[in-house]
């Protein structure tokens, strides 16, 4: 049987966290949602991101 490992969505560099690879905080992703933005919105707010990291950076949280 193959051994899955688990995908990171978020890193911490210069004392913050940020989405893996991009230069968008993670702040920004957990406010958007605290607004009530959907998954998708954040998305088309945050075109760099996939809909995937979007809900990882969220699961993080």
């Amino acid at each position: 049987m193959p051994v899955v490992a688990a995908k990171s969505y978020v890193e911490y560099r210069n004392d913050t966290y940020w989405v893996e690879g991009t230069r968008i905080s993670l702040d920004s992703i957990v406010y958007a949602f605290q607004q009530g933005l959907s998954p998708e919105s954040i998305v088309q707010s945050f075109p760099l991101l996939t809909l995937e990291q979007v809900y990882g950076a969220n699961a993080r949280n």
